[in-house]
């Protein structure tokens, strides 16, 4: 458990430092992220995956899309709808950031094939433990009685 928090906490750190880079917060950060993650989506979706409020996620989506990380587009499938997705400005400024990927290739040559595997093993399990972990508070809280 040591070695994960460390790498969570520098993984923490690494995004921080890359929010700083590009002049967002964290929470537009971690948007930004699930955008690159997962591809297009509508405001609400994202707004529900990131944990936001509507409100939020519409202020949230106009300060991207000034900064020229994130635009709104129409869905070419149904014209009423409206996805959002990251810029090539924005994957411009990864690839320079975070490097190729031959650069992050060769920082895992010296791992065989099978202990790869294992690695992705672990962090799509690690990945899922957390996602099951974020409804324990949300639990919670419907569990309490309200305060006041």
């Amino acid at each position: 458990m040591t070695a994960v928090r460390a790498s969570q906490t520098a993984t923490e750190m690494l995004d921080a430092a890359i929010a700083d880079y590009l002049g967002v917060n964290d929470t537009d950060y971690r948007c930004i992220d699930i955008l690159d993650q997962d591809g297009p989506m509508t405001a609400g979706a994202l707004a529900q995956r990131a944990r936001l409020s509507p409100a939020a996620i519409t202020t949230l989506l106009d300060r991207l899309e000034q900064r020229g990380l994130a635009r709104r587009v129409r869905d070419d499938v149904d014209r009423r709808r409206v996805l959002v997705e990251v810029t090539p400005r924005l994957r411009a400024m990864a690839a320079e950031l975070y490097g190729t990927p031959e650069q992050a290739a060769a920082g895992l040559a010296g791992y065989t094939e099978k202990e790869l595997e294992l690695l992705i093993d672990f962090m799509r399990g690690s990945v899922a433990f957390q996602e099951e972990m974020m409804r324990r508070p949300d639990e919670l809280a419907a569990t309490r009685a309200p305060r006041g």
